[in-house]
C-alpha cells in the first residue's frame, strides 16, 4: 500500500473510533496517579514554592485524552477522560513530586517563588506509537515576575494500544517520569 494510502487508513480509522465514541456511554474516568515513591521532610529554612496551574491550550486543556494521528491532525479519544480537568490533575501531580523529594511546595502562591509550567504536547503520537509528554518550566520571582531559571522536560512511553486503558496508562506513566524530572530540578535551583 502507497505510503498516502496508509495514512488515509490510519486516519480514518482514527476517525471511525471517534465517531463511534459519540454513541457510547459514559465515558470512563482516569486520574494521574503515578507510582508514588517515599514522600522526604522538607527541608527547614528552605523556600516555599507555590505551583501555578499549568498554562495549556484546548484540547489539552480539558479533561479529554488528546492523539495526534499520522498526518499530525489532533483528535480526542472517546471512551475516556480525565477525572477533571489536565492542568487541573498537572498541578496536583506536581505539588506532590515536589514534595516527595523534600520541597514545601503548594498549589497556592505561599512565598516568594512559584513554579509556572506550559504543557506543550500531552498526547499519544500514533504514528510513534508512544506516550507524549512535553512541559515548560519557569521558576518565577514573585516579586519581580522575572523568571530565575527555566527548563523544557520531554519524556516519551511506548505506547502500542492508541485507545482506552492502555493508551491512558502510557501518558499517566509518561506525566510521572516528567514531573519527577520537574521536581529534581526545581528542587536543585532552590
Amino acid at each position: 500500500m502507497a505510503r498516502g494510502g496508509a495514512r488515509r487508513l490510519a486516519l480514518g480509522a482514527l476517525m471511525a473510533v471517534a465517531l463511534a465514541g459519540c454513541a457510547q456511554g459514559p465515558r470512563q474516568a482516569f486520574d494521574l496517579v503515578g507510582a508514588a515513591g517515599p514522600m522526604r521532610i522538607a527541608r527547614a529554612g528552605g523556600a516555599a514554592l507555590g505551583v501555578r496551574e499549568p498554562a495549556a491550550t484546548p484540547p489539552t486543556s480539558g479533561d479529554r485524552v488528546v492523539v495526534r494521528a499520522v498526518d499530525g491532525s489532533v483528535a480526542i479519544l472517546p471512551e475516556v477522560q480525565w477525572t477533571a480537568r489536565l492542568p487541573r490533575l498537572l498541578q496536583d501531580r506536581l505539588v506532590e513530586s515536589l514534595q516527595r523529594v523534600g520541597v514545601s511546595a503548594s498549589a497556592v502562591s505561599i512565598g516568594s517563588l512559584e513554579l509556572a509550567t506550559d504543557v506543550r504536547r500531552f498526547e499519544i503520537d500514533v504514528a510513534r506509537n508512544v506516550a507524549v509528554v512535553d512541559i515548560a518550566v519557569r521558576l518565577v520571582d514573585v516579586s519581580t515576575g522575572q523568571a530565575r531559571a527555566a527548563q523544557a522536560f520531554q519524556a516519551e512511553v511506548p505506547a502500542p494500544e492508541h485507545t482506552g486503558a492502555p493508551a491512558v496508562m502510557a501518558l499517566t506513566q509518561a506525566a510521572d517520569e516528567a514531573l519527577s524530572r520537574i521536581a529534581a530540578w526545581a528542587r536543585g535551583r532552590l
